[in-house]
């Protein structure tokens, strides 16, 4: 399991940014597009749909990368009160803190276990303990990993008193997973209620253009209606396609970061859900139901 520090995740969000602004350029330049009255947006839907995924391809890598970096911290952080339990459970029967956690790099702790491997060796190698575990810490990214790195410092220096340091640490470990999974549990409702949002407002757009807006063009259509001069240029269908795209383009992608707010506490996380909320809205109306 990969993580991505900030240096590259900046390199690959500069990177996305600018090729998703080359293709708008290149669409616009291409299609011989500029902005004219009276509807100032594009009325073409490869235009409308080219300018909505250039926005998906900016948005998709840095998603990925935040998704892959938010699998890791939360495999490390499910995993951190078993390994810490298993050190703790491996000390309570007598066994050197050292050669617990020789015994805990064996296990399958997530994404913790390969680093702890790597770990050990550097004590084997070095014989610097603390600065080993201060290395184990850090290169565990979340802030949990780095109070854990102090205490098995801590517990290794205090000799005696190694079990009753871990089996605390572990209590409050346990605490703090426990408090993270019950929110997770609260909070996972009100994501699907904007996916269900986002899905009821395809629902109604649907609904509006071939229900209503479709059969009232074809109304107007008609010589007499027109030579009335009454809805002259009024019910272009492809005007209120694009409106209508477009309002669906900004529900999606607003939805997502709210979504990515409400369940982890940052609007940067709802990056994926944005993404995922957009693809779907560029599939939905270019599929054959508008036609």
């Amino acid at each position: 399991m990969i993580y991505y520090d900030e240096k590259q995740v900046q390199m690959v969000q500069i990177a996305s940014l600018v090729i998703g602004l080359v293709l708008i350029v290149l669409i616009f330049l291409t299609a011989g597009y500029f902005p004219t009255a009276p509807y100032w947006i594009p009325l073409s839907r490869s235009i409308n749909t080219g300018l909505a995924m250039s926005l998906l391809l900016i948005m998709l890598a840095p998603a990925f990368i935040d998704w892959t970096n938010n699998r890791y911290i939360t495999a490390v952080e499910e995993n951190l009160p078993q390994f810490l339990r298993g050190i703790t459970n491996e000390v309570q029967s007598g066994v050197p803190l050292m050669f617990a956690m020789e015994t805990a790099s064996t296990h399958d702790y997530g994404p913790i276990t390969p680093l702890l491997q790597q770990t050990m060796d550097r004590i084997n190698i070095t014989s610097d303990i603390e600065g080993s575990l201060l290395w184990f810490g850090e290169r565990l990214v979340i802030p949990q990993a780095k109070r854990l790195s102090l205490i098995l410092i801590e517990a290794y220096s205090t000799g005696g008193r190694v079990t009753d340091i871990l089996e605390s640490s572990l209590e409050m470990f346990t605490i703090l997973d426990n408090f993270k999974r019950e929110r997770n549990s609260l909070t996972s409702p009100y994501l699907y209620i904007v996916y269900l949002g986002d899905f009821v407002f395809l629902i109604i757009s649907w609904v509006l253009l071939t229900k209503f807006l479709m059969p009232l063009a074809t109304i107007t259509s008609d010589a007499n209606v027109q030579s009335s001069g009454l809805v002259t240029n009024l019910f272009n269908v492809d005007y209120y396609w694009a409106v209508l795209f477009w309002a669906a383009v900004i529900e999606s992608v607003v939805g997502g970061f709210i979504g990515g707010k409400i369940k982890h506490g940052q609007l940067s996380k709802g990056l994926i859900y944005a993404c995922v909320l957009l693809f779907v809205t560029i599939l939905f109306f270019n599929s054959g139901l508008f036609r």
